[in-house]
């Protein structure tokens, strides 16, 4: 069953840790998977932070770029507080996902995954950046 499976999800926000695990005290979401065959979203979030990443067009394993400025379906995001980063409307953010796992049958609906993803993500303005580094997408059960 997809939706008991376990992960967790760490980044480094400019060498700050940021790590959630599916189910933990203060853990709001903590979830990567591929559903529908190809949409693949990810979303991290505890009381104060927020990482996302959704994309259409993710069939399986690879790596995948993610352009600043992309449309609504598909950009990462970092919140943190009040902070907001985005590749939404930002022609300067940079970002990469590579996904190395796909759990369960190319049939099920959702199918959690594991992967690493990196990059630079810039306010509205561009005038501000948060660096991601050692972003990891583990299945814990």
């Amino acid at each position: 069953d997809p939706s008991s499976t376990r992960q967790q999800i760490s980044l480094l926000a400019n060498g700050v840790l940021f790590s959630v695990t599916t189910g933990d005290a203060g853990v709001e979401e903590a979830d990567a998977h591929i559903r529908d065959g190809n949409k693949f979203q990810l979303d991290a979030t505890n009381a104060t932070q927020d990482f996302s990443i959704n994309n259409q067009t993710v069939p399986g394993t690879g790596t995948y770029p993610m352009i600043g400025a992309g449309n609504v379906l598909n950009f990462v995001q970092w919140e943190d507080g009040s902070a907001l980063f985005s590749s939404l409307g930002t022609t300067k953010s940079r970002f990469t996902f590579t996904i190395t796992r796909v759990a369960g049958n190319a049939s099920d609906y959702v199918r959690p995954v594991e992967g690493t993803f990196s990059g630079v993500l810039y306010n509205v303005t561009q005038t501000d950046s948060v660096i991601i580094t050692n972003g990891q997408i583990s299945i814990v059960d």
